[in-house]
């Protein structure tokens, strides 16, 4: 058993606790890698991979949803534009370019939060409850 500091408070405490005794911290549980999270991230990052993997499932989920609407409503919105639709549906497969770009950006973000915070996966991963 070894002794470890707590990043907020500095009290030195168990490394097998949870949490610290003093100001109730989550201690992170380092049975995920930043090195797999980047990686899944980089090459899978629009299907929300990243995420699954973090334990933010239901972000993962709302970046999937996002990617796939908007990329399925790229050929519709060419067929329909061929065909001279009307305004509103134009206007509602346009949502679907905005949710794929949306999501494209959120994963930028993403990429960027993890890098700046790969010594600190605590804040990249979720807390196990």
């Amino acid at each position: 058993m070894a002794m470890i500091y707590c990043r907020d408070c500095g009290y030195k405490h168990s490394d097998r606790a949870k949490a610290c005794p003093k100001c109730g911290r989550v201690v992170f549980d380092a049975d995920k890698s930043v090195v797999i999270y980047l990686i899944l991230l980089w090459l899978f990052g629009v299907f929300g991979a990243h995420r699954f993997y973090a334990g933010k499932t239901g972000t993962g989920l709302a970046i999937l949803i996002m990617f796939l609407f908007g990329l399925f409503s790229f050929p519709i919105l060419a067929a329909f534009a061929s065909a001279g639709a009307d305004v509103g549906v134009m206007l509602f497969m346009g949502l679907g370019l905005i949710a794929f770009f949306a999501a494209c950006i959120w994963v930028f973000v993403d990429f960027i939060a993890a890098l700046c915070n790969i010594r600190h996966p605590e804040k990249i991963f979720a807390n196990k409850k």
